[in-house]
């Protein structure tokens, strides 16, 4: 009886043997074990595998833009002896375009596995909803320390900064572009050309990216021109004749549509202004409206400063703009203009310099950037210059940042609140805000395709009486902070 056990014992053992090795459990013992994906700007991600369906998933930050998956590198951790390709080449030194679904196929003894990798970018972020300071300072992610002044926009997948420089100790100034996926790290964009200058500002419209105004009044500039002012010993003035337009639909190859001004063309009171260096040039507000583009006037120079801002309405015409003078009794210095529900509005701003009894309160609008009238006499804003209102993708719905009021002592301070609306008039205070944020003067705000609001500088204090700007460098104060809001 005790041979027999044995020899059914061995006989179990072999029938077991024979399918351990069996090409089913072959099938079923090899694969892909660990996935991590690393963007173009470093972060990295692991992907969670399913061994039944082949698939492999990654979620990435809701503030991931798609320009960051476009050269991805895979780090992949499959079984003994198995190898993984794409389309038949090595993972290994490769980068891919992480946009779209790419199959990974593990190999093993002539088995293979397909398995499908997916990269989500998540549609909700707990702390983007109180907002996320994404830098605390973007000049230590690629742009120079020297940058006193710049804007920002985001165009096809990408944000883009428009810098001016200085260095005192050689009186050299730079005008630079620079690039990134992240808001955070940058990379400069090398054209043969200078583009921008200080108070540029940029605006997309008809699939292109345009920079438009500024002045290189600060230092000589990097091809050895000399500032764009003179001094007569009391005074001083603006030697700039031309309203400097840049654009580009790629985002490196720029071309110039800059307008050159003429002071005897009596016809023609952009090219007259401009001519004779009475235009605001300064932080212009450049906007698009019924596929036109539009823009409020700046900053000019007049009696040796920097002084008045948004009094002149103008819509692009051809090779000049065209003022509408329906919008000239509505603007007021450092006034909100924005388009929601297909109407252009007009909010706040104050009436001459910025003072406690001249901040306004009331609201305007448009439907056809012709003619305005007043729909609200005040808002819950209260008196307000200087705010940054932007609407979300689907245009419904106006959100305001920053800007300047005055307190119940009579000092400036700065607006913490987020304000939303979807009429433009009605406005509610956003709860919830992370408590760090402080808003600041007249922020760069741009929103994405993931409908996060990107809030980019501005100027922490306003000490003047008519603009942030200087012809001093030390007499700025602009923020470098960044941070993304997901808007509700």
């Amino acid at each position: 009886m005790k041979k027999l056990n044995a020899m059914l014992l061995m006989a179990l053992c072999a029938v077991f043997s024979f399918t351990s090795c069996s090409d089913d459990d072959n099938d079923t013992g090899f694969g892909i074990t660990g996935v991590t994906v690393a963007t173009s700007e470093g972060a990295s991600y692991t992907g969670v595998i399913n061994q039944s369906a082949l698939t492999i998933q990654c979620t990435v930050p809701m503030t991931t833009q798609p320009s960051e998956l476009e050269a991805c590198s895979l780090t992949v951790i499959a079984t003994m002896n198995t190898s993984v390709t794409v389309n038949g080449a090595a993972v290994t030194g490769e980068t891919f375009d992480l946009n779209d679904p790419i199959v990974l196929t593990a190999s093993y003894d002539g088995k293979t596995k397909d398995y499908t990798l997916t990269v989500v970018i998540s549609d909700t972020e707990d702390d983007l909803a109180a907002g996320k300071q994404i830098s605390a300072d973007i000049r230590t992610g690629g742009i120079p320390s020297n940058v006193y002044d710049y804007s920002v926009a985001f165009f096809d997948g990408k944000f883009y900064a428009f810098t001016s420089g200085y260095t005192a100790a050689d009186s050299a100034a730079y005008y630079q572009v620079f690039t990134s996926t992240n808001g955070t790290r940058w990379t400069e964009v090398n054209t043969p050309e200078i583009i921008g200058g200080m108070g540029a500002r940029p605006v997309v419209f008809d699939n292109k990216l345009y920079v438009m105004g500024g002045v290189r009044a600060i230092g000589t500039d990097q091809d050895g021109n000399a500032p764009e002012i003179e001094s007569n010993g009391w005074s001083s003035s603006l030697t700039l004749k031309t309203f400097r337009t840049w654009s580009t639909g790629n985002g490196s190859t720029w071309t110039d549509e800059s307008i050159e001004g003429n002071s005897t063309l009596t016809d023609d009171m952009f090219k007259m202004l401009v001519g004779n260096g009475s235009f605001g040039f300064v932080g212009v507000t450049p906007f698009t409206f019924n596929d036109k583009l539009y823009m409020e006037s700046g900053a000019m120079m007049a009696f040796g400063m920097f002084q008045g801002s948004n009094s002149q309405l103008w819509v692009k015409n051809d090779t000049t703009y065209t003022m509408e003078t329906g919008a000239s009794s509505f603007l007021r210095s450092h006034c909100s203009t924005f388009t929601l529900n297909d109407k252009i509005f007009i909010l706040g701003g104050a009436r001459g310099y910025v003072g406690a009894t001249n901040l306004q309160t009331s609201v305007s609008n448009s439907t056809d950037g012709v003619t305005f009238q007043t729909v609200a006499d005040s808002t819950k804003v209260g008196p307000i210059c200087g705010a940054t209102v932007v609407t979300n993708k689907e245009g419904n719905t106006a959100y305001l940042f920053g800007g300047l009021y005055y307190n119940e002592e009579g000092a400036r301070v700065m607006n913490n609140n987020i304000y939303k609306s979807t009429d433009g008039i009605e406005w509610t205070v956003i709860e919830g805000i992370n408590p760090q944020y402080t808003g600041t003067f007249s922020p760069y705000v741009v929103v994405d395709e993931n409908n996060i609001a990107w809030v980019f500088g501005g100027f922490k204090t306003f000490s003047g009486n008519y603009t942030p700007y200087s012809l001093t460098v030390d007499e700025m104060d602009p923020s470098f902070a960044a941070w993304a809001f997901a808007l509700n």
